[in-house]
């Protein structure tokens, strides 16, 4: 079974604040794809277009869409001074008028389950030689993600848990699989595949720069389902987690390692 956390209001103004972080990934990706000249790219999960952008700039001829849920995200992207279509849809709703050349998923994987029929799927949306490429955050391990879920668990009125035991349930889960199960997976209907995996170390800056990074994203879920109180509850709580554990260096900024899953798959 595929499913996708809820959809909610995407801040598009405070996802553009790390641009140049998040942008990074996206050239690592890229640097792996080997096609010369595709016709058809589709960015799924475009966002604000940060990876649309340079798609347009090292194919400027290919025929190029960005797909992502978010009207506001859109809005965004569709201000970009490059040629691009763009389309307002659910990426498991999403099927390609026509076979693409190249599906990049950048960012957007890791929010939906079910990858075991997920990737096949996307798979088959290729022409032959076709490539799927995506990164992915793995974020369940990471100390900012288990302060979330402690949070959760721990800072309700009288110390009882946050939110519904649904929504804990659902923010414990790991869709990401391990690369070797990615390998087995994808190996059988590929031509060639190429997994890694990143630790990058991100210096940002800001009064409280994790929480402004995981906000637009990994948190949206949490403050969707928790009413006004329990939200103030959660961010005063959690702040003071992401502050003791996340400190200012002397030089002002902040430092916040962040694992990447990378998959180059050509069929």
């Amino acid at each position: 079974m595929i499913t996708q956390l809820p959809n909610t209001q995407w801040d598009a103004k405070a996802y553009q604040q790390f641009s140049r972080l998040r942008q990074q990934p996206v050239n690592e990706l890229l640097d792996r794809v080997e096609l010369a000249n595709p016709k058809r790219i589709y960015d799924l999960g475009c966002g604000t277009g940060i990876a649309t952008q340079l798609l347009a700039k090292r194919w400027p001829r290919a025929q190029l869409r960005g797909i992502d849920s978010s009207a506001q995200m859109l809005d965004e992207a569709r201000c970009l001074p490059i040629k691009a279509s763009w389309t307002q849809c659910d990426l498991l709703d999403w099927k390609p008028e026509q076979p693409a050349d190249l599906l990049l998923a950048a960012a957007v994987l890791h929010f939906i389950d079910g990858h075991k029929k997920l990737l096949p799927s996307l798979l088959g949306h290729l022409n032959p030689g076709g490539c799927l490429a995506a990164h992915m955050p793995d974020w369940r391990d990471a100390p900012w993600y288990r302060l979330m879920l402690d949070t959760l668990n721990e800072d309700g009125v009288g110390g009882r848990p946050l939110g519904t035991a649904q929504l804990r349930q659902r923010m414990a889960a790991r869709p990401l699989l391990s690369l070797e199960d990615y390998y087995r997976l994808l190996a059988p209907l590929t031509e060639s595949l190429d997994i890694w995996e990143t630790e990058q170390l991100q210096v940002i800056d800001g009064k409280s720069p994790v929480y402004d990074w995981v906000k637009v994203s990994a948190l949206r879920p949490v403050m969707q389902s928790l009413d006004s109180a329990e939200q103030a509850r959660f961010i005063y709580h959690y702040l003071m987690r992401v502050h003791a554990h996340y400190p200012q260096e002397g030089n002002g900024h902040t430092l916040f390692p962040f694992k990447r899953i990378f998959i180059v798959a050509k069929v």
